[in-house]
Order: C-alpha cells, then sequence, then structure tokens
C-alpha cells in the first residue's frame, strides 16, 4: 500500500487520524505536512504532540514555529521536533537548523518541507491536506519506511 486518502469532516476526525500517526512515529521518522494556509496542517502536529505517545497531555501548549522555525521537544526520552518552513528560502538556512540531527535523535514534522524534500536522510511520510467542497482529505503516502505502518493505520 503505497497510499490512503482520509476524509475529515471536522477537527475530530483530523485529531483521531493524528493520534494514529503518532502510534506509528519512530526514531528516525520524517514527516512532511503540505497544504495551502489555514488548512490544518499545525493542529495536526499539535495533535500528535499532545498525543498519549508524547506529551500526554490536550493542554500542552505546542506555538506554531512560523518566527523560531523549529522546536523540539522531549517527552519520555522520545525526541520529536516540529519545523514550520514557511520563510526559509534557501539552503544555507535549512543546513543552519540542523534538521537531520533532530531525525537522528528522534523525529521530525516538517510544514511547508519542499525545499528540504531532497536533503534529510529518514523514513519519510508524505501528509497532503487537500480542501475539496468544504471537506478535508488527508491524502497520506510511503516515501520510504512507512509502508507496513500505513497498513496498520484503519479508520474505524
Amino acid at each position: 500500500m503505497k497510499e490512503l486518502i482520509f476524509k475529515s469532516e471536522k477537527v475530530d476526525d483530523t485529531n483521531k487520524l493524528a493520534n494514529k500517526i503518532a502510534s506509528l512515529i519512530t526514531k528516525g521518522d520524517l514527516i512532511l505536512l503540505k497544504g495551502e494556509l489555514g488548512v490544518g496542517k499545525t493542529t495536526f502536529v499539535r495533535a500528535i504532540i499532545n498525543s498519549e505517545y508524547f506529551a500526554n497531555d490536550d493542554e500542552y501548549i505546542v506555538p506554531s514555529p512560523t518566527f523560531s522555525l523549529v522546536q523540539t521537544y522531549e517527552f519520555n526520552k522520545h525526541i520529536i521536533g516540529h519545523a514550520d518552513l514557511y520563510r526559509v528560502d534557501n539552503q544555507e538556512e535549512i543546513s543552519a537548523l540542523n534538521l537531520q540531527s533532530i531525525v537522528d535523535q528522534g523525529a521530525l514534522l516538517v510544514e511547508w518541507p519542499e525545499i528540504i524534500e531532497t536533503s534529510i536522510f529518514a523514513n519519510t511520510l508524505k501528509i497532503n491536506f487537500e480542501l475539496q467542497n468544504d471537506k478535508l482529505n488527508i491524502v497520506i503516502s510511503d516515501e520510504g519506511g512507512w509502508n507496513d505502518r500505513i497498513r496498520s493505520i484503519s479508520f474505524e
């Protein structure tokens, strides 16, 4: 299985999918989040970080790294990073963020990943958020290392 499409009608649906993805994240993972502004990428990341697999706290504050570019969290010796590359213009800026080291130590979730797609070695999952007729389609694709884990995702 290379791709799944999840239809989300409300934020709670998206959060349930994020929780399932969180349960599958392991060291060496890179999750690329694509979609237009305001489609739900940061909400999805917050749901992963707040899940029982990381912070285990719905109230844990997960700021958007729009200005800091990268936030790193450590929960029970699990490291997870969150990068927002919307304002990044070139590979030199990417190199300065040292994103590969976050993947090497844990996992990394990246919003606006177009600039890095070929520069980080990792097990890569791509998630596209697509609005169609006021409904959100979340397209999940294995880009290497996630095929078996994608098979375990259930929408029940």
